[in-house]
């Protein structure tokens, strides 16, 4: 339940919120909320106890319903990533860990395919939110080389082309999802959107193709057979 300005703060500013309260507020889990807080992005009051609670009127003024609307500053390019990591958490990953081509990595693989991804969703960012005119060639080869690493990978591991472009394709959504919030919380008007998704859509797509590309290269290096999209698992045997 909702309380009113816990152990007499904040009087004036509304309801205060428990954790759960705020998650269902701004639409994210509590380790990012969490980090939030702690980072000092949202103020936050703890009780007595050690539980958080969270003024109703900071949470309107992050969203921009409130009306700090005109303070609100855009989402940084770290704070993207972690919004994108976070949407990969629970039942994303759940879902993708009954895919074969995620069983085909051991631990290690796939801890160093993640650490690929934050760098993949940084550089991303980076390029689309770049002025058009300005020099990006070197975010561009900087997410094709990323992209030759995953494509390397995934034939080491005996997928097939098909399953690695699945595995790509899989983890892209929550990237432009995290984006279209991005530019939902700054209020972006629809110009610039439509720049920015056209953006990063062309980044992605050159980072798909640099896949294909690292995928092929290593198969016919070592001459491996590759797996066909169903059968046994090369790894977990």
């Amino acid at each position: 339940m909702s309380s009113q300005s816990p152990a007499g703060k904040g009087g004036g500013r509304g309801r205060w919120l428990s954790i759960q309260e705020a998650c269902a507020f701004l639409g994210v889990d509590q380790s990012t909320l969490r980090r939030w807080s702690d980072a000092g992005k949202i103020p936050v009051f703890r009780t007595p106890g050690g539980h958080r609670r969270y003024a109703e009127e900071d949470l309107r003024a992050l969203v921009g319903e409130g009306p700090r609307r005109e303070e609100r500053q855009r989402v940084g390019h770290r704070e993207l990533t972690d919004r994108t990591l976070a949407a990969y958490e629970e039942a994303y990953l759940r879902a993708a860990r009954e895919r074969r081509w995620y069983q085909a990595y051991s631990e290690a693989g796939q801890e160093t395919l993640r650490r690929q991804g934050r760098r993949l969703v940084d550089v991303a960012v980076r390029y689309a939110s770049t002025p058009a005119g300005m020099d990006r060639t070197a975010l561009l080869a900087e997410g094709q080389q990323i992209g030759e690493f995953y494509g390397r990978s995934g034939a080491q591991a005996g997928l097939s082309t098909a399953e690695t472009v699945e595995a790509f394709l899989y983890f892209r959504f929550p990237v432009i999802r995290a984006m279209l919030g991005m530019l939902e919380e700054e209020g972006a008007a629809l110009k610039r959107v439509a720049r920015v998704v056209l953006e990063f859509g062309h980044f992605m797509d050159q980072v798909l193709l640099a896949t294909v590309r690292g995928h092929e290269e290593f198969a016919a290096t070592a001459r491996l057979p590759i797996a066909p999209a169903e059968g046994p698992n090369p790894v977990a045997g």
